[in-house]
């Protein structure tokens, strides 16, 4: 597992995917750390550091994910840590990768190019008898004789072997014969090696391929995407297809690649169709030629687990200081109907809890879940949370995970214009315009996290009025006409109307001309909905209201007598904090000032 999350790591770095590369960096750590808080390694005396991770109180340590499991002694631990250093050294290539449950002898092959500088086998199990054969058909019983092709060290179960230089590029083959099960790992030196991932098509806002974080679907479609690393250090080389292998090296099936426009020198891109996955686990042989027609291979470090649960990330919002917010996914369940948990980790302690939780899924089907995070008031803007949820089957192995890449952003990063929608239309407009009117009924929310500032009446003959709640019928909802007449009345007592407030009912009446008015010094929860109605004669049959959140974003809505539902299809919206307030609040000032409250 260790040599994996370092793999990828490197791999991931050399591909200038930071992301993936921090992530596994991440689950690197984790485990390294993991191992002084779960062993009794400062107990037994140790006072430095432990550079091959293996628990001498543990039967059996595992070194690599789908590679070997060494058993071994107290005696024999220091010697054994020579297969730990193997396989965490830089510029480690997989040649080999394979396991065997036959009593019979079996025969593995592996390729080394030119660009192999070193190979080392390692062989986990009881062997009675092997022999290596070199591509000039030269071979040797490792086990009974020393010779010119390598060199055997064997341990409790345990067997490292090295090949002589110089080194003797071609086939080479490898036969082994045990009463039980065998696995066996080669390895090489080399610049030339590969990171992958497995993608579907995605057609949101920028059409192509997304990346699978967690396991492929057995049994459907997927995309192959190789990143082929270090091919500066062999001319003109390229690699044409792709096998996926079985446990014991057989062929599953080929995959042919295609270069993508993404290749830059010393990386090439390649994309291959998978279909379908395999639904039993599989390692990837990687097969191409260098400029002479040498054949070049490389295979990779783990076994692929293929899985029939599948989850998606549906949603990834912006994390704010001091705020929460929700991500969505979704599970979908490619097997018969069973019981699945959910547990969720987060690498910056955000979330509300972790699970798990569990749930049934019907065959075939899907379910929806969320999680939600707070964001703490201190939390520095750039910063990225990475958020895994893992979904499990609860009778049996089966199991997936997702990664959603989470950024803390700034307080004045809104970006969202408020929102307005037509709740109620009401009118009774006839031939004879003066004697009739019509009114609108709207709420006004901010889609952003910045609040409701100021709202302004820019065109319309007509009375805009605000309420701290939902409008009831003591709000004249359904006589348009009496609260017009009544503003027409409060116009003639007070001359020139720009503004009026009735606080007993917590209203507040805009006219056209007036300045922008002030929400948020109006209303405490600038958060909340704000409730607005427009009356007007059916003189005049076109409104327009001008509403500004908090961080400058502007909606304009259009208000006619045949308002639909929903305003969006007539407004416009302006976003940032260039789009100031005509006026201001300078001028809203002076409104009130100049003209008395009623």
């Amino acid at each position: 597992m260790l040599r994996r999350f370092w793999t990828h790591t490197v791999l991931s770095v050399r591909a200038k995917e930071y992301q993936s590369a921090r992530h596994s960096l991440g689950q690197l750590f984790h485990s390294l750390q993991d191992f002084y808080s779960h062993s009794n390694w400062v107990e037994m005396g140790q006072s430095s550091i432990y550079l091959h991770l293996l628990q001498p109180e543990e039967p059996a340590v595992p070194v690599a994910k789908g590679g070997l499991t060494i058993f071994t002694t107290n005696s024999d631990i220091h010697r054994v840590s020579t297969i730990v250093e193997d396989n965490t050294a830089a510029d480690k290539v997989t040649l080999l990768h394979v396991e065997s449950h036959k009593n019979l002898m079996s025969v593995h092959t592996f390729r080394v190019d030119s660009s192999v500088e070193s190979v080392t086998l390692h062989v986990s199990g009881t062997m009675m008898e092997c022999i290596l054969t070199s591509p000039s058909d030269q071979s040797q019983s490792l086990l009974n004789e020393e010779g010119p092709l390598a060199v055997i060290q064997q341990f409790q179960g345990l067997y490292r072997i090295s090949l002589f230089p110089p080194l003797q590029p071609g086939q080479w083959k490898l036969q082994a014969k045990s009463d039980g099960h065998l696995t066996f790992n080669v390895i090489g030196d080399s610049g030339v090696d590969f990171l992958y991932y497995f993608a579907i098509v995605t057609n949101e806002t920028h059409p192509g391929l997304a990346r699978v974080d967690g396991n492929p679907t057995a049994g459907v479609p997927a995309f192959l995407v190789v990143v082929v690393t270090g091919l500066g250090s062999v001319k003109e080389a390229s690699f044409s297809h792709a096998t996926l292998l079985g446990a014991e090296g057989e062929s599953l099936q080929q995959v042919k690649l295609n270069s993508s426009p993404s290749s830059i020198y010393s990386l090439e891109e390649l994309v291959g169709l998978v279909d379908p996955v395999p639904r039993v686990p599989f390692c990837i042989r990687l097969s191409g030629q260098d400029s002479r027609g040498n054949k070049l291979e490389r295979v990779s470090t783990e076994m692929v687990e293929p899985t029939h649960i599948q989850i998606q990330v549906l949603s990834l919002p912006d994390l704010v200081p001091g705020q929460s917010a929700v991500v969505n996914f979704e599970i979908q369940n490619h097997g018969a109907a069973r019981n699945f948990s959910l547990t969720a980790d987060d690498d910056c302690g955000y979330l509300h809890m972790t699970g798990p939780h569990s749930f049934p899924v019907a065959g075939q089907r899907s379910f929806r879940d969320q999680v939600s995070l707070h964001t703490p008031a201190t939390a520095q803007a750039g910063v990225t949370v990475t958020l895994t949820p893992t979904v499990n089957d609860l009778h049996s192995a089966d199991s997936n995970y997702a990664v959603a890449y989470l950024t803390v952003v700034p307080q004045d990063s809104d970006t969202s214009p408020p929102s307005c929608s037509a709740a109620r239309v009401q009118s009774n407009c006839s031939a004879i315009c003066n004697a009739t009117s019509w009114s609108v009924s709207l709420s006004v929310s901010d889609i952003g996290h910045s609040g409701l500032d100021a709202l302004q009446l820019q065109e319309g003959e007509g009375i805009l009025t605000l309420f701290h709640r939902t409008p009831t019928s003591e709000d004249s909802l359904g006589e348009p006409g009496l609260e017009l007449q009544q503003t027409q009345r409060d116009k003639s007592t007070n001359g020139d109307y720009h503004h009026h407030q009735e606080q007993h009912n917590q209203k507040a009446r805009l006219e056209t001309g007036g300045p922008p008015f002030n929400i948020s010094e109006w209303l405490l929860d600038v958060s909340q909905p704000l409730f607005v109605r427009y009356t007007s004669s059916c003189c005049s049959t076109q409104a327009e209201m001008l509403v500004w959140d908090k961080a400058g974003n502007m909606k304009r809505c259009h208000l006619t007598p045949g308002q639909k539902r929903q305003l969006q299809n007539k407004s416009t919206e302006t976003s940032g904090t260039g789009q100031k307030m005509p006026t201001g609040f300078f001028f809203l000032l002076l409104g009130l000032l100049c003209f008395p409250l009623l």
